[in-house]
């Protein structure tokens, strides 16, 4: 483990960003199979103030967002960055500097979330100095990675080099817009304003952050293990320029039936089937350069998750554009529904295509084989099985919701029983997923103990030193 506490080795910033999220993953999951149980139980936890269903989703939804899958592929792209500009990370210090603050504002930002610490407003929940700690780290990732393609030997981008310079630009904005910043210790906004925009920055969490960020490394694998030039730089062109210019404006679709301006709302619909043009323009791009491949799937475990979460992005970008109609809408608004959805996105999309990232990268850094390619194949056989038992359990309380209040016009107290077995599918998927997951980390962590060599090819950048003078 040596690796950790060598700041300055080569690969050790994106090591310990992937190893410390991949410990956060553990944690994140076990917060959402408690309150899965609390759902079935509601006073299973009673008398346990840090267990109190209102603090523990928000810890459970930041650990997971922020800890595992933000840690995670910021580690993917201190990796992918230098071997797509042939020059090693401008500074590796600073990578590390960057993980080891991550990790720290984000372990006292949850804690204060169990603690009630919370600013209440939907993916910035945590306090204003945790914030400034966030803050701090995006921007010395952002300088981190624009400067190695400053210097950069390679005089061509990949489509993965746009769509990671473009995420780490625009995300620290965002993020300091969507935290009303500007606005201490409150970081909000008064009134209606104030949720126009959270979802303009809930919404772009997803579509600004974890799509771009990690189509970037589906951009990067698939090609690599399969041994196949990308079909079509045009078609990532449009997918890139179609995901800027359509996403910023989709988090309206969220708040139809509030009273924000409607010229608003309309322009969220337009934008949200406007998203099926890159969607397919990347679907294709992808679907093509895997022609004649499907079968190094059976050999190649990377490959086999970063192909499912290309599936997942396929299902929840279309997903999210049906419930932009506004009938649709109507029926899955206030529903567990609209939660199914998020976890389409973050739980099978954005997991998946970090879990391959994570079993691709890991053996490089190291030099060694996964630890247990039959556990990595029996794990992604509880994750596939968990999370539809799982996203099943959602869809299906929320259509019986939607029915019943829009349809049949029941008070919400009356339709509760009947949704127990729905819950306890969730329940039954969950420990699925969970046990999924503690087999992916105890997988990730032998692979970096056992450290059984073998020559991994194509990978290494001997091509320049890192040019910072950390």
């Amino acid at each position: 483990m040596a690796i950790l506490f060598d700041w300055k080795r080569e690969n050790s910033a994106s090591a310990n960003f992937m190893l410390s999220a991949a410990a956060w993953l553990v944690i994140g999951v076990t917060f959402g199979l408690i309150l899965a149980l609390e759902f079935v139980f509601p006073d299973i936890f009673k008398g346990v103030p840090w267990l109190v269903f209102g603090r523990l989703r928000q810890a459970h939804v930041n650990t997971v967002l922020f800890a595992w899958l933000s840690g995670a592929m910021m580690g993917l792209w201190l990796y992918i960055v230098p071997r797509l500009t042939g020059r090693r990370i401008w500074s590796e210090l600073i990578g590390n500097i960057s993980a080891a603050a991550w990790n720290i504002s984000l372990a006292v930002g949850i804690v204060g979330l169990l603690a009630a610490q919370s600013q209440s407003r939907e993916y910035a929940e945590m306090i204003y100095a945790v914030d400034i700690a966030v803050m701090v780290v995006l921007l010395l990732n952002l300088v981190n990675i624009w400067m190695t393609v400053a210097h950069r030997v390679e005089p061509k981008l990949y489509v993965s080099m746009w769509y990671i310079i473009g995420t780490v630009m625009w995300f620290p904005l965002l993020y300091f817009i969507g935290n009303v910043m500007w606005a201490p210790p409150t970081g909000a906004l008064t009134g209606v304003n104030d949720t126009i925009f959270n979802w303009f920055y809930g919404h772009n969490v997803l579509g600004l952050w974890f799509t771009t960020g990690l189509l970037a490394v589906v951009y990067y694998i698939v090609p690599r293990e399969t041994q196949t030039p990308l079909y079509s730089h045009f078609l990532s062109l449009i997918a890139f320029w179609g995901i800027a210019f359509f996403y910023t404006g989709v988090g309206a679709h969220h708040l139809l039936w509030a009273p924000i301006p409607y010229w608003l709302k309309t322009v969220a619909v337009a934008e949200s089937f406007g998203m099926v043009i890159p969607v397919m323009a990347f679907m294709f791009n992808i679907l093509l350069t895997m022609r004649g491949n499907w079968a190094k799937i059976r050999v190649s475990v990377p490959l086999l998750y970063v192909i499912t979460g290309w599936a997942a992005y396929i299902l929840v970008s279309y997903q999210g554009s049906h419930q932009a109609i506004r009938g649709i809408n109507e029926l899955t608004h206030f529903t567990q529904y609209v939660p199914g959805h998020a976890h389409l996105a973050l739980l099978f999309f954005s997991a998946s295509v970090i879990m391959g990232g994570i079993y691709y990268v890991i053996p490089r850094i190291y030099d060694c084989e996964i630890w247990s390619k039959r556990m990595a194949r029996a794990q992604y056989a509880f994750y596939l099985i968990g999370f539809f038992a799982f996203f099943m359990g959602f869809f299906l309380t929320g259509i019986t919701q939607g029915s019943a209040w829009v349809h049949q016009g029941l008070p919400v107290w009356t339709v509760l029983p009947g949704l127990r077995p729905y819950m306890a599918l969730r329940v039954i998927g969950g420990v699925l997923v969970v046990t999924s997951f503690v087999m992916f980390a105890i997988n990730v962590f032998a692979t970096v103990r056992v450290r059984r060599h073998v020559e991994l090819p194509g990978e290494r950048i001997p091509l320049a030193e890192e040019v910072s003078a950390s």
